[in-house]
């Protein structure tokens, strides 16, 4: 005997009925209503053909209920296995040679589509496959060369084909191809539809109008299941089969859709019906109401694959029920409610639903179940007429704990709280308990339901907040905890006014969820919500509800309602607003357009004055390098917002700008190593250093350039703008680089301010000048532009709560060009030196003054020193022992 994969949802489906078992113990001396006959067994009834193939008659007999048209298993290797409804026959493929074959039907509607009437005809059969090869499932009158049909698979998906030898036509539908669970296939065909494939009672695939074929060949009118209706049967399917019907007529969607639940069970799968509601008396009553009435039986079936599930609507509908009014001892509710609960965990745990959150919908539907089982048992709970202590049974389950109490009459309750322990809870004031009547109080704090609600759609939801962030899942972030109190507790309809509802749930956060909550990048949405079952189906809602108090940790409800209560939680990108964004974006176009300008007069400048002497030096070369690469960067930047996200244009101008920026800030740590060589240690000789410096300026960023779009190349352009990536990680080829300049950068500015407030102190002593003791400060805004230290205010912009940090890095980063001219070109003092030199040559050459002796042009006249003259107060630099002479301080 086969045994098959399929015992999970076998399981689900049979706790599901238990758990409705177990609610017929306390009904009896009830009326038993026979369950109405489901409406696809009259479908069925209809039939020319059925073949049930859960057993087999005699010596390998296949008996027709309906048509009389006696079939045999062709073969030994017989395998009866769980069936669809009951039993199937499973197929052992080409090791058994065996096929299922249903008898000769030559001039005749099944073998012959062209004989069909207007009428037409349906091929219904379930269908388990288990292999990739090329295989028929049934076929009668032969495949294409000759009128006929066929169903089959291959390792494309599986087809089924009709095709008429008298008008040569041909038509076929392409089916997703069924796996190793139980499939119903059903195809309708007639002259003026064509085909029509429906799989699970739905409509999947058809074929209208067909197709001219010009195959011919000898017809055989066998039909078969396993094989090919060749003549020759070569070849075998591996797979399992049940409920083989015929219709020599095509149904209607409608009876399709009905004969279809009628097979897997809905609606008559259990002692409640939909059209009525059903009173079960005893155990054995009870299972007198689910005998067969047709050979379609009420059995259990497989509900692995999802289309083949009940939807939410259905599932509630199975479950509506009428509970006697006879009174419990408080003993046998306290035993009904452990197995109620514990019926309920055998369900949830062994299924796939913690996986498929498309399952919330029914787990809403286990959870009103329960609480109305428990609401009956609590109203029913015996106690007698004199009794003047309240009576309740309380206890604790793998699913819940539970508390069912019974208040009598005109009883001082100063409030309610359940559970009474824990820091999660739900509390009345006493004060909205009437006592007016006999009270009922029913709680129930659920322990595994938060696990089923983690991709909760806020357009499936009536939480208007949610709904517009409607592309970002809710989810659970508490238990779920229930409270029913019959009287109803007079509640105020003002939230800001008391009696209200009280609730405090602890946050149940994954490792995930919490990461997602601390993300500084992100804003969180905690709402305080209910199941809301005024439809059919529960609907999560915040109406009635406020978020008093709490944190990332717990929170606190106030509630003018009861019902299931939990914590949702939505996690959404922070976002500007738009007159923040307005603002930003032209703070950046317009400084980014003065840093352009200014850095092109920057570097005209530099290589105007390059013959001479002090501007010759390799602190220029570095200051006109980083010019360079920022002017390149910034102008590349303008220039991508006119480019698309997803084009070629933007995927190369991110590249383009990733490069650029990236040696902007290569060259920058290039500016903080040659100072750190200058003032704190003297190495090598200009030259010898010059090899290293255009390395790490231009080599390292085109090294990381390379790597990253070797490894990540979609990650360029691709959504939002012609940048980086934000969603995989591509973005740290960037990041990275940026972070370990800017702190490099940062040593180094803090160990030269040190040197640089040392030698002011000195100067300070020496002449006494308080302007010197400014020095550093005015040291460290020179030096912070060609550093890039500002770009530090980027890592404190995150979200909104640092708004400020973002228009500061707007400011500072896209005057960063401007800046440098600033500071190393129009107030530098060596550079207005060597203008004023150019100037002069270029006078007296227009003048044709060739005899003049023009002095040589040295630092020391540039800096209006002569010879035999002491030096100013700022020579104390030179005298430093630290080469503080060539720090570029010349513009303080």
């Amino acid at each position: 005997m086969l045994e098959t994969p399929l015992k999970t949802m076998d399981l689900v489906c049979c706790k599901v009925l238990l758990v409705m078992t177990l609610l017929s113990v306390f009904q009896v001396g009830s009326d038993t209503v026979s369950p109405s006959k489901h409406p696809g067994l009259e479908v069925l009834a209809t039939a020319s053909h059925y073949w049930p193939l859960d057993s087999v008659e005699g010596i390998y007999g296949l008996l027709d209920q309906i048509g009389n048209r006696t079939g045999h298993v062709n073969g030994t290797n017989i395998n009866i296995v769980e069936g669809m409804v009951n039993k199937g026959i499973y197929l052992n493929g080409d090791n058994g040679a065996t096929f299922l074959h249903f008898g000769n039907y030559k001039d005749s509607c099944i073998s012959d589509p062209t004989l069909c009437g207007p009428e037409g005809i349906t091929f219904s059969f379930f269908w388990k496959h288990h292999e990739v090869e090329s295989r028929f499932a049934i076929a009668s009158g032969g495949k294409v060369v000759s009128s006929g049909f066929s169903v089959y698979s291959n390792p494309h998906g599986g087809y089924v084909e009709f095709y008429t030898r008298g008008d040569s036509r041909t038509w076929k539908a392409h089916i997703k191809l069924p796996g190793p669970y139980w499939t119903h296939v059903l195809f309708t065909w007639t002259k003026t539809d064509g085909l029509m494939v429906y799989i699970n009672g739905t409509f999947s695939k058809g074929d209208p109008t067909g197709n001219v074929s010009y195959n011919y060949g000898d017809p055989y009118a066998d039909l078969v299941i396993g094989t090919g209706n060749t003549g020759s049967y070569g070849h075998y399917a591996t797979g399992a089969f049940d409920e083989f019907v015929i219709w020599e007529r095509a149904l209607s969607s409608q009876d399709i859709r009905l004969y279809y639940k009628a097979t897997i069970g809905e609606k008559v799968m259990s002692t409640f019906p939909t059209d009525a509601s059903i009173k079960v008396s005893t155990g054995t009553d009870s299972m007198r109401t689910t005998e067969r009435s047709h050979p379609v039986s009420t059995n259990l079936v497989d509900k692995v694959h999802e289309p083949m599930r009940l939807d939410a609507s259905d599932f509630l509908q199975s479950l509506s029920f009428n509970l006697p009014n006879k009174t419990i001892h408080q003993d046998t509710a306290n035993n009904l409610t452990q197995s109620l609960l514990r019926s309920v965990d055998e369900v949830i745990t062994s299924s796939d639903w913690k996986e498929n959150y498309e399952w919330s919908p029914v787990v809403s539907g286990l959870v009103e179940t329960v609480d109305k089982v428990m609401e009956h048992m609590a109203s029913r709970l015996q106690s007698s007429a004199d009794s003047v202590a309240p009576l309740s049974i309380g206890g604790m389950s793998s699913v819940a704990d539970y508390s069912l109490m019974k208040i009598p009459q005109n009883y001082n309750m100063p409030n309610y709280r359940f559970p009474t322990q824990g820091k999660s809870y739900i509390s009345v004031p006493g004060v909205a308990l009437s006592m007016q009547s006999q009270t009922t109080i029913v709680g129930l704090f659920y322990h595994k339901m938060h696990n089923y609600y983690n991709k909760i759609s806020p357009l499936q939801t009536s939480i208007s907040e949610a709904v517009d962030f409607k592309d970002y899942k809710i989810q659970m972030a508490s238990h779920l905890i229930s409270l029913k109190v019959e009287p109803y507790p007079a509640l105020s309809l003002n939230l800001s006014a008391e009696p209200l509802i009280r609730i405090v749930l602890t946050h149940q956060l994954s490792k995930e969820q919490q990461l997602q909550a601390l993300n500084q990048s992100k804003k969180v949405f905690l709402y305080c919500a209910f199941l809301d079952y005024s439809s059919k189906e529960g609907v999560w809602s915040n109406e009635g509800c406020v978020r008093a108090d709490g944190n990332l940790s717990f929170s606190v409800c106030l509630c003018n309602h009861l019902t299931n209560f939990a914590i949702l939680m939505q996690v959404v990108p922070m976002e500007l607003s738009k007159a923040h964004e307005v603002a930003l974006s032209t703070i950046s176009y317009i400084g980014c357009s003065i840093s352009i300008f200014c850095l092109a007069i920057t570097l005209v400048t530099f290589a105007v004055l390059s013959s001479v002497s002090t501007i010759r030096n390799q602190r220029y070369h570095i200051h006109a390098n980083l010019a360079f690469a920022i002017l390149v960067a910034q102008i590349l930047l303008l220039i991508s917002f006119r480019f698309s996200p997803g084009t070629l244009p933007c995927k190369i101008m991110a590249v383009l700008l990733h490069f650029f920026f990236l040696c902007a800030f290569a060259w920058m740590l290039v500016e903080g190593l040659h100072l750190y060589s200058m003032v704190i240690k003297v190495f090598g000789s200009e030259g010898s250093k010059h090899f290293y410096y255009y390395a790490i300026g231009w080599g390292s960023p085109l090294v990381i350039c390379v790597v990253s779009m070797t490894s990540s190349l979609s990650s360029y352009g691709e959504t939002g703008n012609c940048w980086l990536s934000l969603k995989n990680g591509a973005i740290w080829a960037f990041v990275a680089p940026a972070l370990f300049v800017i702190m490099v950068n940062i040593g180094i500015l803090i160990a030269v301010t040190r040197i640089i407030s040392r030698i002011s102190a000195e100067n300070y002593k020496v002449h006494g000048d308080a302007n010197s003791v400014k020095l550093t400060t005015k040291a460290v805004a020179v030096l912070l532009p060609i550093l890039g230290i500002s770009w530090i205010f980027g890592v404190l912009a995150v979200n909104d709560h640092s708004l400020l940090f973002q228009y500061m890095f707007a400011v500072f980063n896209s005057l960063q060009g401007f800046f440098i001219f600033l500071f190393h070109c129009l107030l530098n003092s060596e550079v207005r030196a060597a203008f004023k030199h150019k100037t002069k040559v270029w006078t007296l050459t227009s003048s044709s003054i060739r005899n003049i002796n023009v002095k040589p042009f040295n630092s020391d006249i540039m800096n209006g020193n002569k010879g035999g003259v002491t030096p100013t107060k700022m020579n104390t630099w030179d005298k430093s022992t630290n080469s503080a002479n060539r720090i570029d301080l010349s513009a303080v």
